[in-house]
């Protein structure tokens, strides 16, 4: 409700009180203690993320493995691993995200379906984001058998409940983009668009941006501002820093264009909520 600078103040005292008690703890009481050290510095990763704190986030992604790793928990180090090839994308660096992807999915078999769903996406976006455009299709083909569509949007008690089969389709809106097919890319997103449960913001905004880029990238001017437009408050609501950073990218892309007038009032509210 809040977005993820509040909620990572609970997150940060979470962490701190679990510090303590790992100096303390009975042997016996040990290994569940670090699972839960290891899945908020993971969620700590996240929010930093959102924050557009990448050294931050890198951080809590290298603490939550190191945990993972000394209690040889298979579900929280290929998700901490997720998290790193996110990141790795994120920052430009798609050939590390990559390796982190298929180092995820190491683990795939002994991953509850949502999880092995959003690990192929994650591949297939960064095998795009290299040229790998037909082994991206097919991953995000096969990662609808396991996309969360049973209860859309509500977590069921296990990573990457938002997988669902929208999810899916916006990322292959992303993937097209990459190809160089945009026109390709719109009709997917339109499509893909109503299926993201309204309560998730950070993905519909997100989407929103994809399909913006899209249109820029077809040349389209007008509708990439007007695309973006729509996600802007939905952005600044969510508290998604690394959305308004890419939205503040795409509104130099556009900018050449002022005569016209949906450029002109999205970068005129992108002034005030950057």
């Amino acid at each position: 409700m809040f977005g993820p600078e509040y909620a990572l103040m609970g997150v940060a005292r979470q962490l701190t009180a679990i510090h303590g008690l790992l100096r303390e703890v009975p042997q016996a009481l040990r290994p569940s203690l670090i699972r839960l050290a290891a899945q908020y510095a993971e969620s700590a990763a996240w929010l930093n993320q959102s924050l557009n704190d990448h050294s931050a986030g890198h951080h809590w992604t290298q603490q939550a493995l190191a945990w993972a790793a000394q209690i040889g928990d298979p579900t929280m180090t290929a998700w901490a691993t997720y998290r790193s090839s996110q990141q790795w994308l994120t920052s430009g660096h798609p050939a590390q995200a990559v390796e982190q992807a298929e180092a995820a999915l190491v683990y795939d078999q002994k991953l509850p379906a949502p999880m092995r769903a959003a690990l192929r996406v994650q591949h297939a976006h960064a095998l795009a984001a290299t040229g790998e455009h037909h082994e991206a299709m097919r991953l995000l083909d096969d990662a609808h058998r396991w996309a969360a569509d049973r209860h859309p949007g509500k977590p069921e008690g296990e990573h990457g409940s938002y997988c669902t089969s929208g999810y899916i389709e916006v990322h292959r809106g992303a993937c097209l983009r990459l190809a160089q097919r945009p026109g390709e890319a719109i009709t997917v997103l339109d499509e893909a668009l109503p299926k993201i449960p309204p309560r998730h913001r950070q993905d519909f905004a997100s989407a929103l941006l994809n399909k913006a880029a899209a249109h820029a990238a077809a040349s389209q001017p007008d509708l990439a501002a007007a695309t973006a437009h729509h996600a802007l408050p939905i952005a600044r609501r969510a508290g998604s820093r690394r959305i308004l950073h890419q939205l503040t990218q795409l509104g130099a892309v556009v900018s050449g264009h002022q005569q016209l007038s949906d450029v002109r009032a999205f970068l005129d509210d992108l002034k005030e909520a950057t």
